[in-house]
């Protein structure tokens, strides 16, 4: 079972398809419930006939302390779109963008990657199963909803799922300190960014493997950026240099 408290990610994910799902809403007059994004919601499920129980305030808040008086629960993991990666590459059309993103651990840089991915357009985004932040709410609130539109794939092994997308027509770029500068890079139509975790930044194994390695110049004291902050620069580089 898996819960979306968020009233941005509640929203996107009835627009996007809530199969599954219900909605918990608080009753009685400590609810919380308020706004015309709360309506928005129940509007929308109504249309969706989506089951709907009403509880107590406190119920809801034993469930996540911060919602707003309506959450949406679901069967199974309802905070994301998940895909396959064979499937997703048979349908990827000759322009395209995805990201492989090398264990990153705080479910805010995930939902902020994922919230710039839908902005710029990417088909899919790569996470492996182990040592990542795993999708929840967390991530659904960071995303502000993104995560129901961005198809998130799953894989044990980065490296089969990199040479996997290179054999798909895909040029390969990791974000390292040291590479071209990506105002200077010719982005191939077919492209995937690979960023590396928090900490450590890109394993040397996908180092190894990519195609070519990117960085951003820095020009401050500070010399690094969030990783959130460094995929939506490189995403939007891409764009730039297609002109699209």
């Amino acid at each position: 079972m898996s819960y979306i408290s968020g009233l941005h990610g509640i929203l996107e994910q009835l627009r996007k398809g809530a199969d599954g799902c219900s909605l918990l809403v608080a009753e009685g007059p400590d609810a919380k419930r308020k706004g015309p994004r709360v309506r928005d919601i129940l509007e929308l499920a109504a249309k969706n006939k989506l089951p709907l129980q009403t509880l107590g305030q406190e119920s809801l808040d034993a469930i996540d302390p911060e919602n707003k008086g309506i959450i949406l629960r679901c069967a199974d993991r309802g905070t994301g779109q998940k895909a396959s990666l064979d499937q997703l590459l048979a349908e990827a059309p000759e322009s395209c963008l995805v990201l492989i993103l090398d264990h990153i651990e705080d479910p805010q840089n995930l939902g902020a990657i994922l919230r710039s991915a839908d902005a710029f357009g990417a088909f899919f985004v790569v996470v492996p199963t182990r040592r990542a932040s795993p999708m929840s709410d967390a991530v659904a609130r960071a995303s502000a909803g993104a995560s129901a539109w961005v198809p998130l794939v799953m894989v044990q092994n980065l490296a089969d799922a990199l040479a996997r997308i290179k054999k798909a027509g895909f040029w390969t770029y990791g974000a390292e300190m040291g590479g071209a500068a990506v105002e200077n890079c010719d982005f191939a139509e077919r492209s995937c960014l690979v960023l590396g975790n928090e900490g450590e930044g890109l394993s040397r194994l996908l180092s190894e493997r990519v195609d070519s390695l990117v960085s951003i110049p820095m020009r401050g004291h500070v010399d690094s950026l969030n990783v959130s902050v460094a995929a939506a620069i490189l995403m939007h580089e891409y764009r730039r240099s297609r002109r699209e």
